[in-house]
């Protein structure tokens, strides 16, 4: 059998460890990476063996050269331009003739080949992937399979809603030659996205094989340290380098340690190193071969690359440095600091702490590098959230951050177009949306600025004006702390799609920075008008006169500083007698008491940006969340004249009822913001994120019906949906998923957006958090009492899985 290694990858986030090395010839414990995947596939009997390469591709062909010195024959096929992950093999077609497998040259992994192509073989399969679980499924392909372990689904890099399962797949792939057929030679074609779903859809036999042993991808930078740990501990069963001269202390040849140096393993210590007096030699380190350590030097938890140097007194906790660094005496370099192929760190100096120095670069005796990558460890995760991009004022969210973020959304737009920008009333978020200005500026992009708006006008103006892209920045707190969030829109006014973000963050993580002509520099131009704009399309909607005939008394509660110039106007326009209390009163208790008091038509309360809305009855009685959603589908209602009504997953079922009585359809949609807000755009209006919009609207249906508020909610039919929150670990997650989607087997159930379980008194929704550890049970039933223990048996279930 023949084998493809495709080692054509960057490594993008792993720079600088890759600023000048293919990831393939990344080292782990001083052999690349690439090795012990041809040590594999020699292990399993395939020998024959071509190898796709792209980035830097000499770098690989002048270690391996031909494959002799290692046991197989090499036969390199080099890509001129990306072909996709199934196009680069397909520059090999005529090299596999045969069943072949295919195998990432940066990945390091012990499963068993034989055990996998022996079950290809036994499926009758045309292409077999070789599965494993992990923790945190969402940076890879998550794959399900029926009870005969034939694919029914794959998602490629899910959503926390999509995870189904914690099963993934590792890229190692069993192939026949019939998966040539599907594509061009010279065309680019992926495996994932491209060839797995045309198998699928021409009922071609497509197995998983979920195999026993180690894999990691070695993605990020956290994972390429922990991987070499992993080897020094024995979770993977590879053949380490050198000899064990003492329990866990591995070297090469010809290393010299002095006598008086301490040694703690686990450790790794490369050939031709010296370890000089006293030095300190802590658990988990990797020293390269030809390394100098010298007197009194100290390393733990670090990963040296070949032919170091540290002085006398140097200190280094948790780093990583590659090739031909120096650090002169006494120079200290903190935990996940990260210096690229020789750098230069000077007498006294110190690099803080999460610090990249990518290759070549200097720091003179005596400094303190503190430019901090907020960021960077969170690379293996996402920037991004549910919301956009979120953090601690002056911590996570300072104006250097905010700059260099939109340095990479310019990267991602065309030169000279437009992008809108607005914030609210905070001093902050005005002085982080000039720091989002500088840089796109920079960029070649033009602003738009709307000035101190809410987030639903900025999402208006962004949809009717020419804008290829919106920014708003608006504050929050959050367990007491002052925070930031950027919102990114698209040219709809809706929140940017994951594969934007992820063109976005790569952008961020690869410090890609557009160069362009001085002449092309971006002008910013204001758009103060955009409030009003706003307001008079709003208006232009509704029956003004039949709303002010009424002349509602309403009692109100917002945030003066970002409402005081929208509200105020559009309930005098609409003929309101108001009752402000602003400062007053904060709980929606309080304002139930007001509204009775006072003989007010109803009370309404809105968020701090005016997006979610509470309202009150003339009664004084609280609309539930669940009822408000009722209320604003009805407008949706009467604003749309679709055949098709986009609801949310998590809506009641009566949802379908309401829909039905106006002859109409519906379709269940996700839960996620932008899915949501898509659901119900009309007009750049977005009723389920816009308090405003549904008060307005709201006030028309009650005057268009002559009822009052709670008449208004008596006429939504009657339905109990429940909402627990289940804690669950991160690392968990998935494995919840897996164990609740085979539990499920033989059941009705939706996988739209998390898992939907339908039962005879109505259905339960397991939906993981996109941005904290928990679960979300939703349960719907005709009762609250079977509501209640539906949602308490799912419930019950996640924790039993979670532990188990």
């Amino acid at each position: 059998m023949k084998a493809v290694i495709m080692a054509g990858g960057k490594g993008t986030r792993l720079r600088p460890l890759t600023s000048n090395t293919p990831k393939p010839m990344v080292p782990l414990l001083d052999r690349p990476v690439m090795e012990y995947t041809i040590a594999l596939l020699k292990k399993h009997g395939i020998t024959d063996i071509a190898v796709t390469v792209q980035f830097i591709p000499e770098a690989i062909r002048n270690y391996f050269d031909d494959g002799s010195d290692f046991g197989v024959r090499l036969h390199y096929f080099e890509e001129q331009s990306p072909l996709g992950t199934a196009g680069s093999v397909k520059n090999a077609e005529q090299f596999l003739d045969e069943t072949f497998v295919v195998i990432s040259g940066d990945a390091l992994t012990d499963f068993d080949l034989t055990r996998a192509i022996d079950y290809h073989r036994e499926k009758g399969s045309v292409a077999t992937l070789v599965l494993t679980q992990v923790d945190s499924p969402l940076e890879f392909g998550v794959v399900m399979t029926d009870e005969n372990g034939r694919i029914n689904r794959f998602l490629e890099k899910p959503s926390w809603g999509e995870v189904f399962s914690d099963t993934v797949n590792t890229g190692i792939y069993i192939l026949e030659t019939e998966v040539f057929q599907y594509s061009e030679k010279n065309q680019e074609f992926d495996f994932s996205k491209d060839l797995f779903p045309l198998l699928m859809n021409n009922n071609r036999p497509m197995y998983g094989y979920v195999a026993d042993g180690y894999w990691s991808d070695i993605g990020n930078l956290n994972q390429y340290r922990q991987t070499q740990f992993d080897m020094l501990e024995g979770k993977v069963a590879i053949e380490l380098p050198g000899r064990e001269i003492a329990p866990g202390i591995w070297a090469g040849e010809r290393v010299k340690i002095d006598p008086t140096a301490s040694i703690i393993g686990p450790a790794y210590i490369g050939e031709r190193s010296v370890i000089g007096k006293e030095a300190m030699i802590g658990e988990y380190s990797i020293i390269g071969g030809g390394s100098m350590i010298l007197d009194r030097a100290s390393v733990e938890r670090t990963v040296l690359w070949k032919h170091n140097m540290l002085d006398n007194n140097v200190e280094i906790n948790g780093a990583t440095l590659c090739r031909n660094v120096i650090c002169r005496y006494g120079a200290s370099i903190g935990e996940d600091a990260v210096l690229g192929d020789n750098c230069v760190v000077g007498i006294h100096s110190v690099v803080s702490s999460g610090v990249k120095m990518f290759p070549n670069k200097s720091i003179e005796d005596n400094a303190v590098l503190k430019h901090s990558l907020i960021w960077g460890e969170q690379a293996t995760k996402t920037i991004f959230g549910e919301f956009g991009v979120k953090g601690v004022c002056n911590v996570q969210m300072t104006t250097s951050f905010a700059n260099r973020l939109s340095m990479a959304l310019g990267t991602a737009l065309p030169i000279g177009v437009t992008v809108g920008i607005g914030h609210d009333a905070a001093p902050f978020a005005e002085l982080m949306a000039e720091a989002f200005t500088a840089g796109l500026h920079a960029s070649g992009i033009h602003t738009y600025h709307f000035g101190a708006v809410t987030s639903s006008i900025a999402r208006y103006a962004s949809c009717h004006l020419d804008c290829k892209a919106g920014i708003y920045v608006r504050m929050t707190e959050e367990n007491g702390e002052e925070q930031a969030v950027i919102e990114f829109l698209d040219e709809q006014g809706l929140p940017i799609t994951k594969a934007m973000e992820r063109k976005i963050e790569n952008a961020y993580v690869q410090e890609d920075q557009r160069i362009i002509k001085l002449s092309d520099v971006g002008r910013k131009r204001t758009c103060p008008e955009v409030g009003r704009l706003y307001r008079r399309d709003l208006l232009e909607g509704v029956d003004i006169q039949l709303i002010a005939s009424r002349a509602y008394k309403v009692v109100t509660i917002y945030n003066g500083h970002n409402l005081n110039h929208v509200l105020p106007e559009f309930l005098q326009e609409l003929g309101c007698r108001v009752i402000q209390l602003n400062g007053v009163i904060t709980e929606p208790a309080e304002l139930a008491h007001w509204v009775r008091d006072n003989g007010a038509d109803f009370g309404v309360m809105l968020d701090t940006n005016g997006q979610r809305i509470q309202l009150v009855t003339e009664n004084g009685d609280l609309i539930s969340d669940e009822l408000t959603h009722m209320i604003q589908m009805r407008i949706q209602l009467q604003a749309s004249t679709d055949d098709v009504i986009h609801v949310p997953v998590h809506f009641p079922e009566i949802a379908e009822l309401m829909v039905a009585q106006s002859n109409r359809k519906v379709a269940r949609t996700k839960a996620d913001t932008r899915s949501i807000l898509e659901s119900c755009q009309q007009g750049g209006f977005h009723v389920y994120l816009d308090g405003i919009y549904t008060l307005v609207r709201c006030m028309e249906m009650m005057a268009d019906q002559g009822a009052s508020l709670s008449e208004l909610v008596q006429t939504i039919p009657a339905f109990a949906l429940l909402k627990e929150k289940v804690d669950c670990p991160w690392s968990e997650k998935g494995k919840v998923m897996r164990f609740l989607m085979q539990e499920t087997k033989g059941k009705h159930v939706e996988l739209i957006d998390g898992i939907k379980i339908f039962h005879e008194e109505g259905w339960t929704l397991i939906l993981p958090d996109h941005e904290k550890p928990i679960f979300q049970v939703y349960a719907n039933a005709q009762s609250q009492m079977a509501a209640k223990q539906m949602a308490a048996s799912y419930a019950d279930k996640i924790r039993k899985y979670r532990s188990s």
